[in-house]
């Protein structure tokens, strides 16, 4: 009923922005505004050049595109600045954000090296949430390129965020390098949502090509994260929706190893390793992300009714180090060939798997049926070690043969809009186990074609992924004015994914 109540607040105080409020131009100096303690109303369809973090001031602060129903409409906060990572932070400071796209412009500005701003760490290119931020909204917001570990943060000591209707295009580099600015370097995967708030709601985001982990929660006791799709297209992501950090912050004991996530329920989600390797699609506890944190527990949680898709998926869920959570009612759909490790690995974990356990730490916890105990073990299940790295420094571990396959189709649907034909299998499956090309090297040899050409024209090989935002977010703004309104993640996935297939029958 909490969560119900905030969200019913926000689209009240959502819909009472419009009235009034006089439209920021390109040029105007956004931080005076919110400085003011104004609403920072944006322009409909324009571009704001972004120099600097945004900070909101004021409690109850809004931003948000007037007039704006669809993505094309949402006026854009576009970073220019190669020295800055984070566009807006609205840490402890109420804030409803709508109707905004948030463009990281990853690919023209290229990284920041992690020397460079010491020790590691980095920002979120949004975060909001914090001690003050109780009941903030980012809604119906699209999220592109990020240049950061993180996309959305909703950060710690905040209660009642919600996060719910937004689209996210792409989110760092896999281990493979897909996803690369073709000036960087590993490793920089990247998170969509990353989420340490509690009895909070993550509903309804279409993400697709994060690399680390699509939903990502540090304990976060209470947070719902339901009817969301994380979906692996053109890059690996190492996690779908992760519940394996020891977050300190919410430890139940004095030892600070029995971790709350009482409350938490992951349920409904949409997990589609459609054409790259989703590593564990929902890793449950400590040990399968980092071993030496064994002793930690993590306790209370619900993982009910989410859909595991996909030809190319590693490990579906996988329970180590948990007490007191349900798991049940879960569907497997994918494939399981993403390999456990590569070459002859002295102490190699249990094969992929839809359901594993490790039965000496799971403990007064309700598991669905298929569940199997692991043989072996299943500590560390990101397999990317000990693999030749190409010439920039990623590591080429071996596909599986299903992931594979699945790597081919998705790549010929994205550029071709088509099914490849047997010997086009042939010779794209010879070359990525090669290993002369990843998957970002096939979409750019098929670039490159006659066919492809033809139907969309010349485009530049460090242009692909911005070319591949622009097809999604076309082909999701033209379904959303279809519909009228946001659909069911999925739906909008779905349909999406039958567009590219349409595009190819209209241009045959």
């Amino acid at each position: 009923m909490c969560n119900m109540k905030y969200a019913v607040l926000g689209a009240v105080l959502a819909l009472s922005a419009f009235a009034g409020a006089t439209e920021a131009r390109p040029g105007d100096d956004l931080q005076a505004i919110l400085d003011r303690g104004e609403d920072l109303v944006l322009a409909k369809g324009q571009v704001y050049e972004i120099t600097k973090t945004l900070l909101s001031k004021t409690p109850g602060q809004k931003i948000y595109t007037a007039n704006a129903r669809f993505p094309s409409d949402y006026a854009i906060l576009r970073l220019i600045n190669r020295e800055e990572m984070m566009i807006l932070n609205s840490m402890g400071k109420g804030t409803v954000i709508e109707h905004v796209i948030f463009d990281g412009d990853r690919y023209h500005l290229s990284v920041v090296p992690k020397p460079k701003i010491g020790g590691g760490g980095q920002p979120a290119l949004v975060r909001f949430g914090g001690r003050g931020g109780d009941g903030q909204i980012v809604r119906d917001c699209v999220f592109m390129n990020t240049r950061t570990w993180s996309t959305l943060k909703m950060q710690q000591m905040a209660q009642h965020l919600v996060a719910e209707n937004n689209l996210f295009f792409g989110a760092g580099v896999d281990p493979r390098g897909n996803g690369r600015d073709l000036n960087e370097v590993p490793f920089a995967w990247a998170d969509a949502i990353s989420c340490a708030s509690s009895n909070s709601v993550i509903r309804n985001n279409l993400i697709i090509d994060p690399t680390d982990v699509g939903v990502v929660l540090y304990a976060a006791a209470g947070t719902v994260v339901e009817d969301n799709v994380v979906a692996s297209i053109s890059r690996e992501s190492m996690g779908g929706v992760n519940m394996v950090d020891k977050y300190h912050l919410y430890a139940l004991n004095e030892e600070k190893t029995l971790i709350n996530y009482r409350g938490v329920k992951v349920r409904n989600n949409t997990i589609d390793a459609f054409g790259a390797r989703i590593h564990m699609m929902l890793p449950v506890g400590c040990v399968v992300w980092v071993p030496h944190w064994r002793g930690n527990i993590l306790t209370g949680g619900e993982v009910t009714g989410n859909i595991l898709a996909g030809g190319a998926g590693g490990y579906g869920i996988v329970a180590h180090g948990i007490t007191h959570w349900t798991i049940t009612g879960n569907t497997s759909r994918a494939i399981y060939s993403g390999l456990a490790e590569y070459g002859d690995h002295p102490n190699s974990p249990d094969d992929p798997a839809p359901y594993l356990y490790d039965s000496a730490s799971v403990e007064d916890c309700t598991l669905q049926p298929e569940f199997v105990p692991a043989k072996r073990h299943i500590e560390h299940l990101l397999r990317t070690q000990h693999a030749p790295k190409d010439e920039n420094g990623y590591q080429m571990h071996d596909y599986g043969d299903a992931e594979i396959k699945a790597v081919v189709d998705a790549a010929y649907l994205e550029m071709l809009g088509r099914a490849p034909k047997k010997k086009e299998i042939k010779k794209s499956v010879k070359q990525l186990r090669s290993r002369k090309l990843n998957a970002d090297g096939l979409r750019r040899e098929l670039m490159a074609g006659t066919e492809f050409k033809k139907q969309f024209g010349k485009i530049a090989p460090e242009e692909l992924h911005p070319y591949r935002v622009k097809r999604w977010f076309g082909i999701c703004d033209e379904l959303l004015r279809e519909k009228g309104r946001m659909p069911s993640a999925r739906k909008l996935y779905t349909d999406a994914l039958e567009a590219l297939r349409i595009e190819s029958n209209e241009n045959d």
